[in-house]
């Protein structure tokens, strides 16, 4: 058996290794391949402000390797999170390596690898075992890895798109390229609705499809993909607003979380 205080300081470099790597792509990087300039731009491209949201991931992610070491969290990090999230932030920062130097199809292999990662611990996350005890336990804890599953499915579709279809340009996309972005959008839309009604209410999952498709009404500029981005994108938040009342009544009836014991 692997001891917990290996996983927890691999965690830790791990963490940071990815934080570095993200910041020299977004500040010092060349910005011209960096994901976080609009590179590889596609007509389901959001605007840059979506991005916004890595950084949010990043801030979670590091009160995770710091909340690690308390006893209330050594259960799910040795017996749920275990490897997983140091693979998870080595092939994060190898996608974005294929990213910016314009290796799409290995990018997108890469991020299917990402999804079955995220995927397992996101869906052992939501057994009741494993359910937030606390508040460290939803913030520092689910929220991140609700965050993440979220942003790789955007991610996901994003390299995709890259990868298949024909880059933006100042001209009308194609009927095709049309129709398979609104179906991408549903698909969106679809994965954002799950959030709240399949996996209990997870806000902070539908959150980031919502904010997503917000983003791509606002940069996308053709009018069925510009308006059909809005009409999901308030349908999700109709979603999110339903989740939120249903966690308050649930919360109500059974009380707040327990304290948090160190």
């Amino acid at each position: 058996m692997t001891h917990p205080l290996l996983i927890k300081v691999l965690n830790v470099l791990a963490y940071v290794f990815l934080l570095s790597a993200n910041v020299y792509s977004g500040l010092e990087g060349d910005k011209s391949g960096s994901p976080y300039h609009n590179s590889h731009e596609t007509y389901i491209t959001p605007a840059p402000f979506v991005f916004g949201v890595w950084g949010l991931i990043h801030l979670l992610f590091g009160g995770f390797v710091i909340y690690q070491f308390w006893e209330s969290a050594n259960e799910v990090v040795v017996e749920v999170v275990h490897w997983h999230f140091i693979i998870i932030t080595l092939l994060n920062t190898l996608w974005l390596t294929l990213w910016e130097n314009n290796y799409l199809i290995l990018a997108t292999i890469v991020v299917l690898f990402i999804s079955g990662q995220i995927s397992f611990v996101y869906h052992v996350l939501q057994k009741a075992h494993f359910s937030a005890h606390n508040w460290a336990d939803k913030l520092f804890i689910h929220a991140p890895f609700s965050l993440y599953h979220a942003w790789i499915a955007v991610i996901l579709i994003l390299s995709v798109f890259a990868t298949v279809t024909p880059a933006k340009t100042d001209e009308d996309p194609t009927l095709l390229v049309k129709i398979v972005v609104v179906i991408a959008l549903f698909i969106l839309k679809g994965l954002s609705v799950a959030y709240i009604e399949g996996f209990d209410s997870d806000i902070a999952g539908s959150i980031v499809i919502a904010w997503t498709l917000v983003g791509i009404f606002v940069e996308q500029q053709d009018p069925i993909i510009h308006w059909t981005a809005l009409v999901l994108a308030i349908i999700s938040i109709f979603h999110i607003v339903k989740g939120l009342i249903t966690l308050y009544r649930k919360n109500s009836r059974s009380g707040e979380y327990a304290p948090l014991n160190p």
